[in-house]
């Protein structure tokens, strides 16, 4: 039997954990390196100690990132499934300081009698040093959890981003989304569309979309779906097609009559897209 393949969001996912775990790993080299500095500044150690201490503790930490992205498949952080997952994320908060503890004791256990002749003493019985220990795991925890959350939805969003284009390519239809919906429109439906603060206006014959995205990534899908559309100025995107008349204003600007009734302005910086040739 032929197995089956993978979803392409997972495949997504997977691929948003291993940039969120290259940006880790950096981040713990940074950490490692100033962790350990300041202990010897503040200390005024000299020696290997403090980066014999620092670096079990921010090793083990490495090799317990695994941990995170298993955590998210069973309870992803979103606004609308965020009281089902806490408690969750509660326990597997303080499990993660638990391994860490545990790992990076045992491995300054293993280390400093053959680099520093000397035992290395935690003191696991100590309530105050777990509470001590568990209360930077907590920050540690929030930080990288966050950074797996964020490469995920910064990957589906890229996964949504090539579907829109695909769409539009194949099919010659516009994804507008705005509001948790989702609007298929005909590319050569379009009108004219003007940017509006965080959004862009898609007028068509039907009515008006509002979309959340750049007027520059409706123009390049339009330009995908291969219409006779045309930036006409910063703020607007004109249906060549639907045209009445072209009036010039003087200093290259231009008012540009739909055959709809409706006029948008036409910047000089764009008027060779507009303009038809001499």
């Amino acid at each position: 039997m032929t197995p089956p393949l993978p979803h392409p969001e997972s495949q997504a996912d997977r691929q948003a954990d291993r940039w969120a775990l290259l940006a880790f790993a950096l981040f713990m080299v940074a950490s490692f390196v100033i962790q350990a500095t300041s202990i010897q500044i503040e200390a005024r150690r000299v020696g290997l100690e403090p980066w014999l201490r620092e670096g079990a503790s921010h090793l083990t930490l490495l090799f317990l990132v695994p941990f995170f992205p298993r955590v998210l498949d069973v309870a992803p952080l979103s606004l609308r499934s965020w009281r089902g997952s806490l408690p969750v994320h509660l326990a597997a908060c303080l499990a993660f300081s638990v391994l860490h503890v545990l790992s990076f004791v045992m491995v300054r256990k293993l280390i400093y009698p053959p680099v520093l002749g000397d035992t290395y003493t935690f003191g696991l019985a100590d309530p105050l040093r777990w509470i001590y220990e568990i209360r930077k795991d907590a920050y540690g925890y929030v930080v990288v959890i966050s950074m797996f959350t964020l490469a995920r939805m910064a990957m589906q969003n890229r996964l949504e981003d090539r579907a829109a284009d695909e769409l539009a390519t194949r099919e010659h239809r516009l994804m507008l989304k705005s509001g948790g919906r989702t609007a298929m429109v005909n590319a050569g439906d379009v009108i004219h569309a003007k940017a509006a603060a965080n959004y862009v206006e898609v007028i068509t014959p039907v009515g008006t979309h509002l979309a959340r995205m750049t007027l520059t990534e409706l123009e390049q899908l339009l330009r995908d779906a291969g219409t006779r559309h045309a930036r006409v100025h910063r703020s607007h995107i004109v249906n060549l097609d639907r045209v009445r008349e072209i009036s010039p204003t003087g200093e290259g600007d231009a008012v540009i009559s739909l055959d709809t009734g409706e006029t948008v302005p036409g910047s000089r910086r764009y008027r060779d897209r507009y303009m038809p040739a001499a």
